[in-house]
């Protein structure tokens, strides 16, 4: 009885210690990125970190999944990693996903160049990007003719 005791309270112990931070699911279909993220992955532990001392949420859309314990959403990650061509090998978490330039990064640093690769670009567009994912422009239209798409970023 003891042991079992022992074994209950090393296990509890054992799975709790990871989870630092935000690991919670933000289902937002409408969102410019897909960030998938190990509940226990000490990588994304230290990318929500990042992006929370930088506050990056609540300058882009974001739809945020975890992938360790949520069946379904690994699935999501699964399917999306095989329409991108993807090898099992290269599918590892943080993994962020831009919809809208069709570009993918993952691990830390690339990541959080990834979210930000879309200010940077609003900055030089003279647009500000709204939590929703829009932009919205400093100038009319007829004030500039600068395109309002942003490039694609290489991988």
């Amino acid at each position: 009885m003891k042991k079992l005791i022992i074994l209950v309270t090393l296990f509890i112990g054992l799975t709790s210690c990871g989870t630092v931070g935000n690991n919670t699911d933000i289902i937002n279909p409408d969102a410019e990125y897909l960030y998938f993220f190990g509940a226990t992955c000490p990588h994304c532990q230290e990318l929500n970190k990042r992006i929370n001392d930088e506050d990056l949420f609540s300058e882009v859309s974001v739809e945020k999944r975890e992938v360790y314990f949520n069946d379904d959403n690994r699935e999501i990650f699964s399917e999306l990693t095989k329409e991108l061509g993807l090898k099992e090998w290269e599918t590892w978490v943080p993994f962020v996903y831009d919809k809208i330039s069709k570009t993918h990064a993952v691990w830390v640093d690339p990541a959080l160049e990834l979210f930000k690769s879309r200010l940077n670009w609003a900055a030089t567009q003279g647009v500000k990007i709204v939590p929703s994912g829009e932009a919205s422009s400093v100038e009319t239209p007829e004030e500039s003719n600068e395109d309002t798409i942003p490039p694609e970023t290489e991988q």
